[in-house]
């Protein structure tokens, strides 16, 4: 496949920030992060400060923190009453912001604003936030090995994001992993069908497709969409029973003659289900696109593009990898503008405040944000966490556009269909009245 054709993968960093995009975009996030904050706020902190990927604090971790709690509430709040015998650490934190600020010019201002940063860093994270912040690093890692030309890092993050978070979430709080991650993924297959299909609709020529009228139609279709993931995974799990299920004829010596002897069942059974799930693997990148692009069936879209692994391996392998190539790179300039609009006009705040404006809400990197305890931070976080969904929500955008061009790419090469050909054709209601000659951006 000459260059120019992959090349033109990286035609999504322009259609991401189209404004009827990050429409979109922004509610798939705020979607995400309002059931997530509410469920922290319900709920209550229980994942220990390192965060989801380290081990929980024993013991002693939890002793030494406490001790370092009530030296800095002694040394900096001592008229503070906590109530028990343990120092909430975002109680103190909070406590501690709110006497850096009436300080104000004070040369004790900034030690008690560093030991209010320090009680932060003690505080325990809420389920959501602690997803988040786990997930954020993974990205950051993604773009510090890109911007190193480092492989490993790269490789890594992006493990972390699609693997290691979500099995330890799992695993830390099957709770809050069971029903928030269902709600996610219903949120992210019907925002992703709407994505896709405004990125194929655009492709196709036909103009730009309303936000509404995107959602509408992935929202008509959002069993089929949720399916395209789920099912392949469903099969594997209620085929794979059944070698649970064998497993216990080893239980006893006679089940287990009788298992070792007829052993050739569970092996043909569990192929069965691996097979499902390496169909899950492959045809997720490209179930949505398929889908959007197509007008595929739920199983059809899931299979579609481990058909296209099988038909052309080396290409599929380059597709995706200029795929994540872009992606990567779109993260990093999102990076870049995240700093631009909060970490920058933070820093020239904080000057013309000198001391006195609430810098712990201003600067803090909002993926690890907690909500604030005091009014002023609070306001000042919540304008914050707008432009973090918006980021989040542009970078929802541009991975789903990236992936629907790269599997229009493979459906040229392995089905001979041209790009611009979409289907279903539906309804003219897809298209604003814009010119299409003025609506093209291929």
């Amino acid at each position: 496949m000459p260059f120019s054709r992959l090349a033109w993968i990286a035609g999504a960093l322009g259609t991401a920030a189209q404004p009827h995009r990050l429409v979109v975009g922004f509610v798939i996030a705020l979607l995400l992060w309002v059931p997530g904050l509410a469920w922290d706020a319900s709920v209550g902190a229980s994942i220990d400060p390192p965060g989801l990927l380290a081990e929980p604090w024993d013991d002693t971790e939890q002793d030494d923190a406490q001790r370092t709690l009530r030296r800095l509430a002694v040394q900096h709040v001592p008229d503070s009453n906590f109530e028990g015998a343990r120092i909430p650490a975002a109680e103190l934190a909070a406590a501690l912001a709110i006497r850096a600020d009436e300080l104000g010019s004070d040369p004790q201002a900034e030690r008690v604003a560093a030991a209010a940063r320090r009680a932060a860093s003690l505080a325990p994270l809420g389920n959501f936030q602690a997803l988040a912040a786990a997930e954020a690093d993974a990205c950051a890692a993604i773009i510090d090995g890109a911007l190193t030309l480092d492989v490993r890092p790269i490789a890594a993050g992006f493990r972390a994001t699609v693997i290691d978070i979500p099995a330890a979430c799992a695993v830390r709080s099957t709770a809050f992993a069971a029903v928030f991650g269902a709600w996610a993924l219903l949120v992210l297959a019907v925002g992703a069908g709407a994505l896709a299909r405004m990125e194929a609709v655009q492709i196709s020529g036909r103009g730009l497709l309303r936000p509404g009228a995107a959602v509408a139609y992935a929202v008509e279709r959002w069993s089929t969409f949720l399916l395209s993931w789920v099912a392949p995974v469903a099969i594997a799990a209620v085929v794979g029973i059944a070698c649970i299920a064998w497993g216990f004829l080893f239980r006893s010596n006679v089940g287990g003659w009788i298992g070792a002897a007829l052993y050739i069942v569970p092996l043909f059974v569990g192929a069965i289900a691996g097979i499902a799930l390496l169909i899950a693997a492959l045809g997720t990148f490209h179930a949505p696109s398929a889908i959007a692009c197509d007008g595929l069936s739920a199983l059809d879209a899931s299979q579609r593009g481990a058909i296209y692994f099988l038909a052309r391996p080396m290409l599929w392998t380059i597709v995706l990898g200029t795929s994540l190539t872009v992606v990567t790179v779109g993260f990093a300039i999102l990076r870049i503008i995240g700093w631009a609009i909060t970490a920058f006009p933070a820093a020239m705040v904080e000057v013309g405040a000198d001391g006195a404006a609430p810098m712990h809400a201003l600067a803090i990197a909002p993926q690890h944000w907690a909500i604030p305890l005091d009014g002023r931070s609070l306001v000042i976080w919540a304008w914050v966490l707008l432009i973090a969904i918006a980021v989040a929500g542009a970078a929802i955008s541009l991975i789903v556009g990236t992936f629907t061009r790269g599997y229009l790419l493979l459906r040229e090469a392995c089905d001979g269909q041209p790009t611009d050909a979409v289907w279903p054709f539906e309804t003219p209601l897809d298209v604003s009245e814009v010119p299409p000659a003025a609506r093209r951006n291929a």
